[in-house]
């Protein structure tokens, strides 16, 4: 009897995106499926569409419940599902018509409790960071969970922590109660997720096919401002620090987080940048004074190997560590104006 497989799709605001990512798992080659869209309490025409397709699709089955973000929303849909494995797909993102076909054909030859396979994102192919295989025992925390924490310096060589783009055994969840945390308290769930999931996992494969369309959305979570944001990121980053040492992860995963975070704190002083005609040029100066005050910031950046860094990046760092605020606000507004020109 073929393996059903549980799609958990969040849905929340997407209009605009919907019909793309449902029409792509409807048109799977693989058909022994279920179609969990779970609105999280949209405020567009998201719910609307989502019960339009239901009545043409029988494996497709709809929730609607108050909105409570995206990793407690999985959550919801974990719990409903009754397939034997499950996959998430963002409702702003969609698959490939075989996705599903590769990704099963690997975990039921393999017995891996996750496929993760690799994904396109500006119609590149990324995540392929290391050989294609099964892995098991402590190679999943030694080389598996290690690249998950970022990239070696300037290498873009970082495996995907994501929750999409992957296939899990649905046991995973259910015998080790295993969930997602909210990202309102660990802004990036997917990261805290996978320090849960991976040390849990006897066998993970490796799959170089590209099964996933990541596409880069404006208004989504990711790039949305928050005024405290830089907290929850350095909170999550205290986090992760302290789940490398509980895991016993080589030192190599500390080193790799540092320089993920680095990204995301420049990620923080981008967004003060680009949201200065908004909230004013005296509060984005005061937000980077803040940001680059901090005494965690600041260790962060004087203990992070300048080698590492090409010419831009050493200066940028140079100004941090020296909280040159009026420099920094000026060579981020440059590289923001730059890639609105590109």
């Amino acid at each position: 009897m073929e393996q059903k497989v549980s799609i958990v799709v969040p849905v929340y605001n997407v209009e605009k995106y919907l019909k793309r990512c449902v029409n792509s798992l409807i048109g799977q080659s693989y058909s022994n499926l279920e179609i969990l869209l779970v609105d999280d309490g949209s405020k567009d025409s998201s719910l609307s569409i989502c019960k339009e397709y239901e009545l043409k699709d029988s494996r497709i089955r709809v929730f609607h419940k108050e909105n409570e973000g995206l990793g407690l929303t999985r959550n919801y849909g974990i719990e409903r599902a009754t397939g034997e494995y499950i996959t998430f797909v963002d409702s702003d993102d969609y698959l490939t018509s075989d996705a599903i076909t590769a990704m099963l054909d690997r975990a039921i030859a393999t017995n891996a409790d996750v496929v993760i396979a690799t994904h396109y994102y500006k119609n590149e192919v990324q995540g392929v960071a290391i050989p294609e295989r099964l892995y098991s025992g402590n190679e999943i925390k030694k080389a598996l969970m290690v690249h998950m924490m970022g990239n070696n310096g300037n290498k873009l060589d970082a495996l995907s922590y994501t929750a999409w783009g992957k296939l899990y055994k649905k046991e995973l969840f259910t015998k080790n109660n295993l969930v997602f945390p909210s990202e309102r308290k660990l802004i990036w769930e997917d990261l805290a997720f996978s320090v849960e999931a991976y040390p849990l996992c006897e066998k993970v494969y490796v799959l170089h096919k590209p099964v996933y369309y990541y596409c880069f959305n404006e208004g989504s979570l990711t790039h949305t401002y928050k005024p405290n944001k830089l907290e929850l990121v350095m909170e999550l980053y205290h986090y992760m620090g302290t789940k490398i040492q509980e895991l016993g992860l080589p030192k190599e995963a500390q080193y790799r987080l540092n320089t993920n975070f680095i990204g995301h704190i420049r990620t923080c002083i981008k967004l003060e940048v680009f949201y200065a005609d908004k909230n004013g040029f005296g509060t984005a100066i005061q937000n980077i004074r803040k940001i680059c005050s901090r005494k965690d910031v600041q260790i962060l950046i004087e203990n992070y190997p300048k080698a590492s860094f090409n010419k831009s990046q050493y200066i940028y760092n140079f100004t941090m560590e020296h909280r040159w605020i009026y420099a920094i606000y000026f060579l981020t507004w440059l590289q923001n104006k730059k890639k609105r020109i590109e």
